[in-house]
């Protein structure tokens, strides 16, 4: 069975310094868990039960042995599953030509990891490969990120980026700039959008004045009502990249 510093190890995951430290994060479930094993993320270790084991036929290297009881005390779940897997983070470099030639999504400051990886799965059915995050956005290796992509975050890449620096480059190669704005122009007005990038703020401040003004145009959905405020986050990305790159 698994030893103790293991235990604690797989614990420790849970934060963000220890991810950084270790380079590691981990993977709950077999659901995402084989589509991290089917992607280019090298595996490090797998933990499972004994009773999962006897169930199923997995043939990895460094698989251990981990009580349930272990397995739950380690897991960043509220219904912890029956296998865990340890990977090697990825680090992603901007690649600025790249912003020219294909749809790419811009975070600022998001900081809900659920929002985050809802992001990534919308993206992912989408076929945008691409997510950009401001440094201040919550960690992509957070596990309740890792969960709520169910598995997005083995195919989308996601870059972390300094705000101002980012803003510049979108500004000196003219990249055709939307940005989600309450106050912007009606999203179901919009021709499909077959390049330039599409930014999107913080739940609760949206975006900064500084993405505002270098925005080439600012969009919105109109709500019917006056007394609903505002949408989630995940939600009102789904209703504008539907919009933006299924219209005619």
């Amino acid at each position: 069975m698994i030893s103790k510093n293991k235990i604690k190890f797989l614990k420790s995951l849970n934060l963000l310094k220890f991810r950084f430290k270790h380079n590691m994060f981990k993977v709950e479930g077999w659901k995402s868990l084989k589509e991290f094993l089917e992607s280019d993320y090298k595996l490090v270790s797998v933990f499972a039960t004994p009773n999962w084991l006897a169930k199923n036929d997995l043939v990895v290297d460094n698989i251990e042995q981990i009580k349930q009881k272990d397995l739950v005390s380690v897991s960043s779940l509220k219904t912890p599953s029956q296998i865990i897997g340890v990977f090697e983070k990825k680090s992603f470099e901007l690649d600025v030509n790249s912003l020219e030639n294909q749809v790419s999504v811009f975070l600022e400051n998001v900081s809900n990891p659920g929002n985050l990886g809802s992001i990534m799965r919308t993206c992912d059915w989408f076929g945008v490969n691409q997510i950009i995050c401001s440094n201040q956005s919550v960690d992509m290796y957070n596990p309740k990120v890792v969960q709520s992509s169910m598995g997005s975050l083995s195919r989308v890449s996601i870059k972390y980026v300094d705000v101002n620096d980012f803003f510049s480059i979108l500004k000196q190669k003219n990249i055709f700039t939307l940005v989600a704005d309450l106050n912007g122009q009606n999203v179901f007005n919009q021709n499909k959008l077959s390049n330039g990038i599409i930014c999107f703020g913080n739940e609760s401040r949206g975006v900064s004045g500084k993405l505002k003004k270098i925005a080439s145009q600012k969009i919105t959905i109109p709500k019917k009502t006056k007394t609903c405020e505002s949408l989630n986050l995940s939600v009102s990305f789904g209703i504008i990249i539907s919009q933006l790159l299924t219209s005619k």
